[in-house]
């Protein structure tokens, strides 16, 4: 039966739908839009090879049929309840792509026009019944109460016609991505090998993938041939019709069948791409803090780079570590190889993985994550690792305190460089034991790099500093010679040199219960201190007298020494001035007489004599003044006439003059216009010229009393 013959044999049902068409039409401000509603899309199109239309997109409210209906003579219409097509059932939702077959007995000529309709399925479920009687399964209303369907124009007779978007890429897992083929009918994508000129026919290198008739996006296709197969290689993706055995790709050059698709200026639809191998690219290196650095990855997929060790042949062995790379290029990517340690030779076998499935976790061999592959290979290089190396530059020194200055350390990796005494025989350094903090060290070249020392060295000791690696916890030393972490790899010994100091310090009046050192020079940070004779012509040791008073490298001047709490002073006795180097806990006098810390350096005697005043009972002179015999002061000051308070001591001031420092003989004090009778008492009181202002002050601006032993030094007489 041709198309034409049903037009006529269903003329009349055509009428009759469109009274009820145009009757609803007039209604339709009255009436609710039927449910279920849906759209159609579809072009004008060449029958494929099964005798089938392409329907773009159906988006149905509810599962619903697609039919098509043959046109009317006048093409005014659909020819109804008839249908030329199989009934296809599309679910709810939107559906792209949609292949309907028409019935084999309909035969289409060129330009021939049908009608494609949306038609509800609320009958039996499963089962096409509209029959334009029976109100089951009816034409589909959009919103505004119209029949859902599409007039399309049908070619019988023309060339396949196609487009193909494909462009450079890096392969994985020997893929050929295509992001897009459309086809007027079903067809097959292959790809061909490169000859001189262009591609290699009839020969494919590929898989022949089908491809429904519409627009397919994301396909992938797989190589099968990698003869031609190189990093770099230039392949041609083609697309072909399916107009022999459906679904077997025929195409021999001969036959005629499953040709290349040509476009319409003649040209076939195919696209030369240029392919790039996934690629590692690594150089030779110490492995540093547990990392190895991989200067390039180029992936076509997210993946994985993964470090294997050498199984013993020289090839892949176990994991030592892995992390994700991105697709394309990845710069220095650093992989960490948990506590692997390395002295240097070993073989390492960095392998590219793909992430398959993609949920971020490394899980070859049992959950997916295979090595990526390019032709028949797996991508992976080797690279050997090189040992960690170094050098000091150290020096014979005297310890600045506790510290100790390395010149210079360069180092391949990153590292720790830590201090080892001598051993037992003084033929090397104790190991494993360390008497420093560990100091971790950059690769490259540090200088100057201070060390604090734990234990106490003395002059000509020999120190050995070493340089270990940092392989194990990273921020740990963990050197115990035997666990393998943080091995040695380079020492350099030196000499402790003997800390230096000298000073002046003369006999003295003190002031204030100070002893005043006039000049003192050191080598390094240092103490001075004062030690009590013994009375047999040496100090008593370990023990001061006095506060410790820390000293800069260099030379201090008028450096006062204060009492410790509880210490007395003796006029005239013999103290012991001592310098100590400070080479335990900077800044803690820690001198014991055994633990090596803060030892002595150099030491003298010097004898001391209380500040001191003179005087005789005497009457007051025709001028008003009093005559002191004698003051001895240790710095400059003030002779201070004190008359009684009414109880014994002395009261407020009625005289004052100036004296220096040293011995002043008959000091002679105004008493101004205070007038004193036979039998009163004076009280002479030596004061302190502080600030240097040659303005007596006190009690409001300085020039206190002088003290000696915890005692203001005062004396008392009667006036004649």
């Amino acid at each position: 039966m041709t198309i034409n013959e049903l037009m006529k044999r269903s003329t009349w049902f055509l009428v009759l739908l469109s009274v009820v068409i145009v009757g609803c039409n007039d209604d339709e401000e009255d009436m609710e839009p039927m449910n279920p509603t849906g759209s159609i899309t579809v072009s004008d199109q060449m029958l494929t090879e099964n005798n089938s239309i392409i329907v773009s997109s159906v988006t149905l409210r509810a599962d619903g049929w697609i039919v098509v209906h043959a046109s009317t003579e006048d093409g005014s219409g659909p020819v109804v309840p008839d249908i030329i097509s199989e009934a296809k059932m599309v679910s709810s939702g939107t559906t792209e792509n949609v292949e309907v077959m028409l019935n084999s007995d309909v035969e289409i000529e060129d330009g021939d026009v049908v009608w494609v309709m949306l038609h509800t399925d609320d009958g039996t479920v499963g089962t096409y019944e509209f029959d334009g009687s029976n109100g089951f399964d009816g034409p589909i209303l959009d919103d505004a109460g119209n029949i859902v369907m599409t007039s399309i124009t049908l070619s019988a007779e023309g060339d396949p016609t196609g487009t193909l978007t494909v462009m450079d890429q890096t392969l994985s897992q020997n893929m050929v991505y295509v992001s897009n083929v459309t086809l007027d009918r079903s067809g097959f994508v292959v790809v061909h090998a490169a000859a001189e000129s262009g591609p290699e026919v009839p020969a494919i290198i590929s898989e022949a993938l089908p491809v429904e008739a519409g627009s397919t996006d994301d396909l992938m296709i797989e190589l099968t041939d990698f003869s031609s197969l190189e990093d770099g290689a230039t392949l041609y993706v083609m697309l072909h019709t399916d107009d022999g055995a459906a679904g077997d790709y025929e195409f021999d050059g001969a036959s005629g069948i499953d040709n290349p698709i040509f476009d319409a200026e003649g040209n076939i639809v195919m696209t030369a791409i240029t392919v790039s191998a996934p690629s590692i690219t690594v150089e030779s290196q110490v492995v540093s803090e547990n990392m190895v650095t991989i200067g390039e990855v180029s992936a076509a997929v997210d993946g994985w780079l993964v470090i294997h060790s050498d199984n013993g042949e020289g090839a892949p062995g176990p994991v030592l570590g892995q992390t994700m790379v991105s697709a394309g290029s990845n710069s220095d990517v650093m992989v960490d190889l948990d506590d692997a340690t390395f002295a240097g030779g070993e073989m390492l076998f960095p392998m590219l993985h793909i992430e398959s499935p993609a949920d971020g976790e490394y899980g070859f061999p049992d959950n997916g994550d295979g090595p990526e592959i390019f032709g028949d290979d797996v991508v992976v290089v080797g690279f050997e690792t090189m040992a960690p190396s170094g050098s000091i530059t150290v020096s014979d020194q005297v310890l600045q305190g506790n510290m100790l200055t390395v010149g210079e350390i360069t180092m391949n990796a990153t590292g720790w460089v830590v201090v080892h005494a001598s051993n037992a025989n003084n033929d090397g350094p104790q190991v494993p034991e360390i008497i420093s903090t560990p100091v971790q060290v950059d690769a490259g070249t540090s200088t100057d790099v201070m060390i604090t020392l734990t234990e106490a060295a003395a002059a000509d000791d020999v120190l050995y500093v070493m340089l270990h690696t940092e392989n194990g916890t990273v921020g740990e030393y963990e050197f115990d010679g035997a666990n393998g972490f943080d091995g040695h790899i380079t020492t350099q010994a030196f000499t402790v040199g003997a800390p230096s100091g000298s000073f002046t310090a003369n006999n003295q009046v003190t002031s204030q219960d100070m002893i005043t050192v006039e000049s003192i020079t050191v080598g390094q940070p240092s103490w001075v201190v004062i030690h009590r004779d013994n009375g047999a012509g040496s100090f008593v040791a370990p023990g001061i007298i006095s506060e410790p008073v820390a000293l800069d490298a260099g030379t201090t001047t008028d450096v006062q020494i204060s009492m410790a709490d509880g210490e007395s002073l003796t006029d005239g006795e013999i103290l012991w001035i001592m310098l100590h180097n400070d080479n335990g806990t900077v800044g803690a006098y820690e001198f014991d007489g055994t633990s090596g810390f803060d030892a002595p350096i150099t030491f003298s005697s010097i004898d001391i004599t209380a500040p001191s005043v003179t005087v005789a009972d005497q009457a007051v002179s025709g001028s008003n003044t009093v005559t002191i015999g004698e003051v001895v002061a240790g710095v400059d000051g003030w002779i201070v006439i004190h008359e009684d308070n009414g109880s014994g001591k002395p009261g407020p001031v009625i005289g004052q003059t100036m004296v220096q420092a040293g011995t002043n003989p008959v000091v002679l004090v105004d008493l101004g216009d205070v007038s004193k009778t036979a039998g009163d008492m004076l009280y002479p009181m030596l004061h302190i010229e502080s600030p240097a202002d040659g303005v007596y002050g006190f009690p409001d601006n300085g020039d206190g009393p002088e003290i000696f032993d915890g005692d203001v030094v005062v004396v008392s007489f009667t006036v004649q």
